[in-house]
């Protein structure tokens, strides 16, 4: 009988994931004098009253929209063990459109304003799962100084640490007010934990413009990886790693680079070395990372030894800024913490949506059914890096993927650019594989 049950599957279980939200409570002009006076728990009354629409491709995300994603994901799944958000909750180039629609404008009303709307995402998100665990990451947008300037320590930490603390089932926020990062029990596997990065610091382009410039901001951020690693390993633990920024190559950047062969990194090439450094070293509790940022359905080989190394999964935004369809993706898991399929759905029809037709959101695929590969592990994804990189078909198949089935990111032959930065985390890794004509991939290295 013991050996029966030994056999049987571990206990599964799926969770929503939900990736630059980008929420824009500014869309009706109209209504912000009376958000700023408003409570968070006040504000989706004042949002309905309002005429905001849908918004069209290149927009971030209204209450309507916003609204819907939530309501389309909790009627797809309704026993989602919890969920994460890889990042960027609010609207982009929110304190000059808050200065020019606001009455009052000045840096205490602004900092007020930014507290509501974190507080009022974070409400949505909690009600859409009463009693489950949200675990966000923090983007370059989340702050109130300007992109890609969150300061440790500084206000925009502290006013949100309770916000982030109450969603996850943190008892300490010290972290999140040090570095916007913490560690948590993952509430639906056993001796796993889920720690979450703002890799903000880790970006080329950060910098602490509003803070008192107290040191390396991103060497602090891994040193406190290193001893929460640390900590997991002595206590038999598996980690998942969630957050913004992933490293590698900025593929968009690089593309439109005006200097034709510079390739644009999204970490600082130190600060990807130790990162990696770490993984090699923690190899044998680092599972899947997830990450968000890029816009796309995308992915990162981290290098090294297929079967260790773990993947970066990027997943799709749901701002339909960059031109693509909002997204929500549900993720299966089983009771080891390996991550079985993924189901992405997208808003099919935002354009109409926009007009009053009723949103229509639908599967647009299944991980497994599509490319035939039986886990999200990285060897998985190695696989399906070498499918792409040598099936124009495959190729044509995973650019509709990549940009959420509306616009492409490249026209057709151009395609090679976007697809190499899944490959490695390394301009040179990139490089190669961009000037290879006929690829022999087998193995990512860096």
């Amino acid at each position: 009988m013991l050996l029966l049950l030994s056999t049987l599957p571990a206990l599964a279980g799926d969770f929503l994931w939900l990736s630059d939200i980008h929420f824009d409570p500014l869309a009706d002009r109209t209504l912000v004098d009376k958000l700023a006076a408003a409570e968070p728990a006040q504000w989706q009354e004042i949002l309905a009253s309002g005429s905001e629409k849908f918004p069209g491709y290149g927009h971030d995300t209204t209450w309507p929209l916003f609204s819907s994603v939530l309501r389309a994901a909790t009627k797809t799944n309704r026993n989602a063990a919890f969920t994460l958000v890889t990042g960027d909750l609010l609207v982009h180039h929110f304190r000059e459109q808050f200065n020019a629609i606001a009455t009052v404008h000045d840096d205490e009303a602004f900092r007020a304003f930014v507290r509501k709307s974190i507080e009022f995402v974070g409400l949505q998100l909690k009600q859409r799962s009463p009693g489950k665990r949200v675990f966000l990451a923090l983007g370059n947008n989340d702050d109130e100084c300007s992109d890609y300037a969150i300061q440790p320590d500084g206000p925009f930490l502290n006013d949100t640490a309770k916000v982030a603390a109450d969603l996850a089932g943190l008892t300490d926020t010290d972290s999140y007010t040090h570095f916007g990062s913490y560690s948590a029990v993952n509430p639906a596997v056993k001796h796993e934990r889920i720690i979450v990065l703002d890799t903000v610091f880790l970006s080329p382009r950060y910098a602490d413009r509003c803070g008192q410039g107290g040191g390396d901001a991103g060497e602090k951020l891994l040193a406190w990886l290193a001893v929460e690693l640390e900590k997991a390993k002595a206590h038999n633990e598996k980690v998942w790693l969630v957050y913004h920024v992933p490293p590698g190559v900025d593929a968009y950047a690089t593309t439109h680079a005006k200097a034709p062969g510079t390739v644009t990194l999204l970490w600082k090439e130190s600060y990807v070395n130790k990162f990696l450094s770490l993984l090699e070293q923690y190899s044998g509790i680092v599972g899947t990372n997830f990450a968000g940022h890029v816009h796309v359905d995308d992915f990162r080989l981290l290098g090294g030894t297929i079967k260790t190394s773990p993947v970066v999964i990027i997943g799709p935004a749901v701002s339909p800024i960059t031109g693509q369809n909002p997204t929500f993706r549900i993720v299966d898991f089983n009771g080891h913490g390996q991550l079985r399929d993924q189901s992405t759905y997208y808003l099919s029809n935002l354009t109409e949506a926009g007009h009053g037709t009723p949103p229509v959101w639908q599967l647009e695929y299944d991980f497994d059914k599509e490319w035939k590969l039986k886990d999200l592990s990285a060897l998985s994804y190695s696989t399906l890096f070498s499918r792409i990189s040598t099936s124009p078909e495959i190729l044509a198949r995973w650019m509709v993927l990549y940009s959420t089935s509306h616009s492409a990111a490249g026209s057709p032959g151009t395609e090679r650019p976007f697809f190499c930065a899944a490959g490695g985390v390394s301009a040179q890794a990139y490089q190669s594989c961009v000037a290879e004509t006929v690829p022999t991939h087998a193995k990512i290295t860096n």
